[in-house]
């Protein structure tokens, strides 16, 4: 069977979208959906009615809440939602009947702003939640959700941010830090985005013998928007906030991601598009 995941960043809680939000939801057709900045209870209990999923809906560490969507029974779940562990993390176990045990979705919601202390309190809410999962391991699971950090390699369009953005950037001098991500690559979790849409030097037919990593900037418009993969915001792409990421068992099962952008009501139901993970199990 294929298992389709969807994490969907709701913008404010959707209120208002919700047409669009279930038009794009509806199109996509997922298993189960991650929602963050699911701050309008009603919308995801209308959304889950709409779609005849059953739902999960959280209460995040300040006015940022998380929900969960599933096509199939949710056995049991648990909110983490204190220091280090904000925004929040969503912990919910599914009953698949192909397969012997539940599958766990870690469904989580970090700081936003891309400055070095925010940075450093999402690596530490990672490490957090990878002492949760080692404490009692779940199986088969996936961690998912808006991330608000930039992976190794990724480039942000800088210069297309708001005003508002470039101006706290500059603070910084533009810099950008990359230590959560990381956290989760070293624990051996994968990307599913970039595994599947390798940066052009990490292609093996293209990357020159002793060649490093470097911006994806020469890379023709085309190949750069496949490789950038940005999910903010809809109507001026520039960043890659939202993720999927794999263990080793549904890394071995992964047969596509992708941004779900092709539907036109995408651009006005968020400031976000959708991530999908498709996994043969």
């Amino acid at each position: 069977m294929l298992l389709r995941v969807m994490t969907y960043n709701l913008y404010f809680g959707g209120a208002g979208r919700l047409d669009a939000i279930h038009a794009v939801v509806a199109h996509e057709r997922p298993d189960t959906i991650t929602f963050t900045e699911a701050d309008d209870q009603r919308v995801v209990v209308e959304l889950a009615g709409r779609l005849g999923m059953e739902h999960v809906w959280a209460k995040g560490s300040g006015d940022r809440h998380i929900a969960l969507l599933s096509r199939f029974p949710i056995r049991e779940w648990r909110i983490y939602n204190r220091p280090p562990l904000t925004q929040a993390v969503l912990a919910t176990k599914l009953l698949i009947s192909d397969l012997h045990s539940p599958i766990t979705l870690y469904s989580l919601h970090l700081l936003p702003f891309l400055l070095f202390p925010f940075e450093l309190q999402r690596a530490r809410a990672l490490r957090a939640l990878l002492k949760i999962i080692r404490r009692a391991p779940p199986g088969p699971h996936l961690i998912l959700g808006d991330v608000n950090a930039i992976a190794p390699g990724d480039r942000v369009l800088q210069h297309k941010n708001p005003a508002r953005m470039r101006r706290v950037m500059a603070l910084q001098a533009n810099l950008i830090f990359r230590w959560a991500i990381p956290v989760l690559l070293r624990a051996g979790y994968v990307d599913c985005y970039r595994a599947t849409h390798p940066h052009s030097w990490e292609h093996p037919e293209r990357r020159p013998a002793g060649a490093q990593a470097k911006p994806a900037l020469s890379l023709a418009e085309g190949d750069a928007a496949e490789a950038d993969g940005f999910t903010w915001w809809t109507t001026n792409r520039t960043t890659r906030y939202d993720y999927i990421f794999a263990d080793p068992w549904f890394a071995a099962r992964l047969r596509a991601c992708r941004v779900a952008d092709d539907l036109a009501e995408a651009r006005s139901a968020s400031d976000h598009f959708p991530v999908i993970a498709d996994f043969d199990l």
